[in-house]
């Protein structure tokens, strides 16, 4: 921080000024950790955290002290100079956010107040865009884990076919009287389909939440935040200028929830026309 901040009290001394500490912002999305990070640089718990956006809600300067071992040593650097301000502040969400993709990123990410999204939209949605990374052959990188992990936790594979799995689910069909029938019906008609986001969410619920998916959707939350399903990565580095920040992830789903309204493929065509470029 010194070594960054180092012109800004050169510029004072030319202009005549004293010196004074540096000042940092500390700024970023909600609940990212911009109050942890303070509390580590000081060493001790200066600045409220908590596991939920929106903790922090008014702006405050905290001084961190000088280095008592440089002051000690007799260099001749003021207290002064070693001293330095953080400024830490409440979350910030651009107001022209036009891609709804990232709202529903940062909702996932705990980002965002629980009562401005749903659940089991945000659920789904995650669902959706681990299994296109991973369907991208990007699964080393951004989500080694996930997948036996879902077998795991959840009893079920996300990336085979419905008819090669052990399920005894609805999965997302829109029929939802329980009956063999329905269930036969649907099960052969979509025999060879991957599991979309809400196929995996209403497989969970019956799974482990009793047929419940608001309780499932947390369940999904739940693992992916607290790192239960392992390293995940939502987003991907850019390779060229192209990419404009980050590689382009198609999210891949054939029967999405209304409060999602996008232009998708189909997975199981997807994962076929990547083994045929391969």
């Amino acid at each position: 921080i010194h070594r960054a901040g180092r012109y800004v009290n050169e510029r004072r001394k030319r202009r005549g000024l004293n010196e004074r500490p540096l000042r940092v912002g500390i700024i970023g999305f909600p609940n990212v950790g911009k109050s942890a990070l303070i509390n580590r640089l000081l060493g001790r718990k200066r600045a409220r955290t908590a596991n939920t956006p929106g903790v922090t809600r008014s702006l405050q300067w905290i001084r961190v002290a000088a280095d008592k071992s440089t002051a000690a040593s007799g260099s001749g650097s003021s207290s002064s100079r070693r001293e330095f301000e953080l400024l830490d502040s409440p979350g910030i969400i651009p107001s022209d956010m036009i891609d709804q993709t990232d709202a529903l990123l940062l909702a996932a990410c705990n980002s965002v107040g629980v009562g401005a999204y749903d659940n089991q939209a945000v659920a789904a949605y995650l669902c959706d865009r681990i299994q296109s990374l991973v369907l991208m052959g990007r699964e080393t990188t951004a989500a080694p884990q996930w997948r036996a992990k879902c077998q795991e936790r959840y009893g079920f594979d996300p990336i085979k076919p419905l008819s090669e799995q052990n399920i005894a689910a609805r999965w997302g069909s829109e029929n939802i009287d329980g009956s063999a029938k329905t269930w036969i019906d649907f099960a052969a008609a979509n025999q060879d389909r991957i599991p979309t986001g809400e196929d995996m969410l209403f497989i969970v619920a019956d799974n482990t939440c009793k047929g419940d998916p608001e309780n499932a959707a947390r369940k999904i939350l739940q693992d992916f935040r607290t790192g239960r399903m392992g390293p995940v990565s939502l987003q991907l580095a850019p390779e060229s200028e192209a990419d404009e920040g980050q590689q382009s992830v198609t999210v891949l789903r054939q029967e999405g929830l209304t409060a999602i309204s996008e232009s998708v493929m189909d997975p199981t065509d997807f994962r076929r026309m990547a083994d045929e470029q391969r």
